[in-house]
């Protein structure tokens, strides 16, 4: 039970697995050893698959590991994407998000994983120069 993951630089992914039950100290401690390994890189997008686990976790705490989501992405993960199945784990998943998503995260909730899969791999606007936003007439 707990958080595993793995670094797939060639396809230029994070997977992270979670079981059981969630719980904060669980997630600092991931994000922890996440921000020490060196094949954290710019370019990653990351899947983080709660299928088949459980959370544990106060909207407060929620709110700290979206603090430091944001220095995982300041080393250069664009994307996340979190794949959750139970109404708790969505509840809570959708919860992160928004938090998440006001302090500049590029996150997504999925039910499906194959839904979470397509949506890192759509390029985005990662690489487009909007230009055209900042034109004046």
């Amino acid at each position: 039970m707990g958080i595993t993951y793995a670094i797939s630089p060639s396809v230029q992914r994070i997977r992270v697995y979670s079981t059981g039950i969630i719980r904060a100290s669980d997630l600092r401690k991931f994000l922890t050893e996440l921000l020490e390994d060196p094949a954290l890189r710019p370019g990653l997008r990351a899947l983080y698959d709660a299928r088949f686990a459980e959370p544990d976790i106060t909207v407060l705490e929620l709110a700290e590991v979206a603090g430091i989501v944001a220095r995982v992405v300041a080393r250069g993960v664009s994307r996340v994407a979190i794949a959750a199945e139970s109404a708790n784990t969505l509840r809570v998943a959708k919860t992160f998000a928004a938090l998440a998503r006001s302090i500049g995260i590029d996150v997504d909730v999925f039910e499906e994983l194959a839904d979470a899969e397509a949506w890192l791999a759509d390029p985005g606007e990662e690489g487009e120069n909007p230009e055209w936003l900042l034109s004046t007439a």
